[in-house]
């Protein structure tokens, strides 16, 4: 057999290997929903027969993907089942409790079909966007939330404005300075990416420094 007849049949049994780990079902979108951070990462699908399905795509893809799926409507996926189980901690529905969350299976998303619109989206055509620092901003306000993770540890905080990402050893240097805080002013490079979508409705930010009840402390 010839090596370039050899490599055909590869690729050939590598297709119809991929083919067979494809599942692909159709149904009405629940809800989506989001990891700790707040972007949304996945939807909550209720098949024309059986339980409901969990969908986990990149973050960066969500804005294409809530365009072309809205609450309420019917679509297609395919989908890659995801063993290790979805691709970012503490996934949780926009508008419902995570009441029997862990029973529901999770799958990954590779394509995406409105039933109605007829129009399809494959998560390969959205490759991540490359990393890139946005402007330099400066801001204050009211310190509105914070945001913990499913340990308790403190991963962001929410001005009236922005949406302030913490990394664990900043969330350690000014965690006890927060209590009684009212106002904070924040300098740091904002999220360009257009593909992300927070439920907060806030740019995110990656600060620089913070300023709590008058101290300024670099970060």
């Amino acid at each position: 057999m010839s090596f370039f007849l050899t490599c055909f049949l590869l690729l050939i049994m590598l297709g119809e290997a991929e083919a067979q780990t494809v599942t692909s079902v159709s149904g009405r979108v629940l809800d989506y929903l989001y990891n700790q951070i707040g972007d949304y990462n996945g939807l909550r699908l209720k098949p024309l027969k059986g339980g409901e399905v969990d969908v986990f795509f990149p973050p960066h893809t969500a804005a294409r993907i809530r365009r072309q799926a809205a609450i309420g409507q019917q679509v297609k996926v395919d989908l890659d089942p995801s063993p290790n189980g979805p691709p970012h901690p503490g996934p949780v529905l926009a508008k419902t409790t995570r009441k029997n969350q862990s029973v529901i299976p999770a799958f990954r998303l590779i394509r995406l079909q409105n039933q109605r619109l007829k129009t399809t989206l494959s998560i390969s055509d959205l490759p991540s966007p490359l990393p890139q620092s946005g402007p330099l901003v400066q801001s204050e306000g009211p310190l509105v939330g914070q945001m913990h993770d499913e340990q308790g540890r403190l991963i962001a905080l929410l001005t009236n404005k922005y949406l302030i990402e913490l990394k664990p050893h900043q969330s350690e240097q000014i965690s006890s300075l927060l209590v009684g805080a009212q106002r904070l002013r924040v300098t740091g490079f904002e999220r360009m990416s257009d593909g992300f979508v927070n439920r907060t409705g806030r740019p995110l930010l990656h600060p620089t420094s913070l300023t709590i009840h008058g101290q300024t402390f670099a970060l």
